[in-house]
């Protein structure tokens, strides 16, 4: 059975003057729509937050390497 990471970069700041971050979920996903329902909770959580961009994508396990 595959599992899932969330895995992508936040950036916080006006312009040039952001400040951006690699991370990763430490919560693993049964599947790929687990994994991605996760993602959508979280940026509505963060939605509110002025000057932040969020990039992520799920990731199986055992390419995660890859990513980091």
């Amino acid at each position: 059975m595959l599992k899932f990471f969330l895995v992508g970069w936040v950036c916080i700041g006006p312009g040039l003057d952001q400040k951006c971050v690699r991370m990763s979920s430490s919560i693993i996903h049964d599947s790929y729509e687990d994994c991605n329902q996760y993602f959508q909770v979280l940026r509505e959580e963060f939605s509110d937050v002025e000057n932040l961009k969020m990039n992520f994508s799920c990731v199986e396990a055992g390419l995660l390497e890859h990513y980091l």
